[in-house]
């Protein structure tokens, strides 16, 4: 992917989250989002964005500079604690599974690979939201490569195979996109493709079964009475992929993503990721894009990123 279609993917992902602050956790159909604006949920200034973002500038510039593991999730703990990789140096939203994970290494000096929350309630999406650029650090690495450091950028916060799984699905549907396939031929790629790679490990090949319905051939025909909007894993990364599916043209479908009602930045964010790199012609709304606070900070990281990782 060129270093230009690589930023442009990043500021929609930033302007995504951003355009469903405002929303967050509203309920479907008591509200509607025509573009940017702000207050709502969090009381933020049009144009905020969210934890998603934040910790996903962490995990650029933690591969930007090479970092480990216990590196990124010290870079978390600033943005909790101080709000760095902020709009405006206020945190706000974190999630109770990624707060968990940052006391567990900073407070109980537990090593940033167990740091992650493995019961079956920790299954939030704060995985998911962050780890999109891993896909274009790593686009050039063998599968296994790929795979091994999906998990390991997951488990730091998640631990729960379910999540695992969901982003390994995430990354490696954004994988077969940046190939210049369409999104119907990498879910079925993908699907194969980890039924393989878990096929022998029990644990993971059980969790499979929660995605199932992601990659029935009629998913993206279900009607929108059937998406699920929870902060839950599996429904954020169904939710994104139908947006996806249904819509081809960027702006509509970052408009549906977020007004879906419950964890729509979230949803949009993810939506926002597969659809620009679905169509990477297709620019950032530049006038979303204007509205976003901060382009100093998003800037200072995303373009070095995409510049090294760009073709």
């Amino acid at each position: 992917m060129k270093k230009a279609e690589i930023l442009n993917s990043l500021r929609v992902a930033a302007v995504a989250d951003a355009l469903g602050v405002p929303a967050e956790m509203k309920q479907r159909g008591q509200y509607q989002l025509l573009g940017m604006t702000g207050e709502g949920t969090w009381s933020q200034p049009m144009g905020s964005w969210s934890d998603d973002t934040s910790m996903t500038l962490c995990l650029i510039q933690n591969i930007l500079e090479q970092g480990s593991a216990d590196d990124l999730l010290n870079k978390f703990e600033r943005y909790m604690m101080f709000g760095e990789w902020t709009p405006r140096g206020v945190t706000f939203d974190v999630g109770r599974t990624c707060a968990h994970a940052v006391r567990q290494h900073a407070i109980n000096h537990v090593p940033a690979v167990q740091c992650g929350d493995a019961s079956e309630q920790a299954n939030g999406n704060g995985a998911l939201m962050r780890i999109a650029p891993l896909a274009f650090s790593l686009a050039k690495q063998p599968v296994d490569e790929r795979i091994r450091q999906s998990i390991a950028m997951t488990t730091i916060t998640h631990g729960h195979p379910r999540a695992v799984v969901g982003s390994v699905i995430y990354l490696e549907v954004l994988h077969e996109l940046l190939q210049g396939h369409t999104l119907p031929t990498a879910l079925k790629t993908v699907q194969a493709r980890v039924l393989a790679v878990f096929s022998g490990e029990l644990v993971m090949a059980q969790e499979l079964a929660a995605y199932q319905r992601l990659f029935a051939i009629d998913f993206g025909q279900l009607p929108v009475s059937a998406i699920k909007t929870s902060g839950y894993v599996v429904d954020t990364l169904e939710a994104a992929v139908w947006v996806a599916l249904n819509y081809q043209d960027l702006q509509t479908g970052l408009l549906a993503a977020v007004n879906l009602g419950g964890d729509v930045d979230t949803i949009a964010t993810v939506a926002g990721s597969l659809m620009s790199v679905a169509h990477p012609d297709q620019p950032v709304p530049a006038d979303w894009w204007q509205a976003t606070l901060n382009h100093e900070l998003l800037d200072k990281l995303m373009v070095p990123f995409a510049a090294r990782f760009g073709d």
